[in-house]
């Protein structure tokens, strides 16, 4: 059987990133991790991938490591601006440099990373704003671009390692979760394992796949909801600490936020939790092939993963 081939990542030291490198090395794929510093480099070899190091995201620089592979999956992206690091910067004109280190390359194939906000844009308040915009323009240059594509519309990816499950899995075992309003806001969060599954096979993409696909899980549900599945899951562990939900008003949470943060939590990625976006699993499912993980498994492996446990 013909070996899959080669991929590169950017960002390959991210949560996804590294799931990605370690879900393509276990596949038979070539993975090339795309990083900046000897810790990430590090990090991709853990993960069975060949390190890449770059000093800055440039065609100039990406077109030797892109070399020769079937498909480029770009995750070298930020939610949130701090300092001189921008969205412009990074996410349209990071986006624009792969794409031309993609040209210069001949790489058949590149996917990339958006947002579920996007299709809203404009319409809805939560939608409507930087971080959104600079994925929205990402997109219109991928696809004006002609290079063959698939953009991935994400929700929440969980699974272990990632920051929003953890978050929780802390405040409940601290007997306080505190949500923005009344915690009615839906969520469709998606296992990792079924993100970097979707991505590979992207990269092998059958002709006249869709080009943009919303990368969600099989169930929509209230992030109150979702604390309750946490909490369920580290009861399963044997966390049976009680804890309260305590809620905050939004216009209070908002006001935090753009004052330098709320939790954390710049106004874009408060925009993101409150968005109350969600999509249509179907053509995931079609890609992959399978049905979707299910929310509590992925959930329980995010949890088994937490520090708490």
């Amino acid at each position: 059987m013909p070996m899959p081939g080669r991929v590169a990542v950017t960002g390959a030291n991210g949560f996804i990133g590294g799931h990605l490198v370690g879900r393509a090395a276990a596949e038979g794929w070539e993975a090339i991790g795309i990083v900046r510093s000897e810790e990430g480099a590090r990090h991709v070899a853990e993960a069975g991938g060949r390190p890449a190091r770059v000093a800055a995201l440039t065609a100039d620089l990406l077109v030797a490591p892109f070399a020769g592979v079937r498909a480029v999956a770009h995750l070298a992206q930020i939610g949130a601006e701090r300092g001189e690091v921008t969205y412009d910067a990074v996410n349209v004109g990071g986006t624009r440099e792969v794409i031309e280190a993609c040209r210069r390359a001949h790489v058949p194939r590149l996917v990339f990373l958006s947002g579920l906000g996007v299709t809203r844009y404009g319409m809805a308040r939560r939608c409507t704003n930087r971080y959104f915009l600079s994925k929205l323009t990402a997109e219109v240059e991928l696809f004006r671009s002609g290079v063959e594509c698939t953009v991935f519309r994400p929700s929440y990816i969980v699974g272990p390692g990632d920051g929003f499950v953890r978050r929780l899995a802390a405040d409940i075992a601290a007997g306080e979760v505190e949500l923005p309003g009344d915690g009615s806001y839906r969520m469709q969060p998606v296992a990792v394992a079924d993100a970097v599954a979707a991505i590979l096979a992207a990269a092998e993409r059958p002709e006249g796949w869709p080009l943009a696909v919303d990368l969600v899980g099989p169930e929509t549900l209230a992030c109150r909801d979702v604390v309750e599945r946490v909490a369920a899951a580290l009861r399963e562990h044997g966390r049976t600490s009680a804890f309260r939900i305590r809620s905050v008003p939004i216009d209070d949470v908002d006001r935090q936020a753009a004052a330098g943060g709320y939790r954390g939590m710049s106004s874009d990625e408060l925009d993101c939790m409150l968005c109350d976006e969600v999509g249509d699993p179907r053509s995931l499912e079609a890609l992959l092939g399978r049905f979707l993980t299910p929310l509590d498994e992925a959930i329980a492996t995010a949890v088994r993963a937490s520090p708490q446990v």
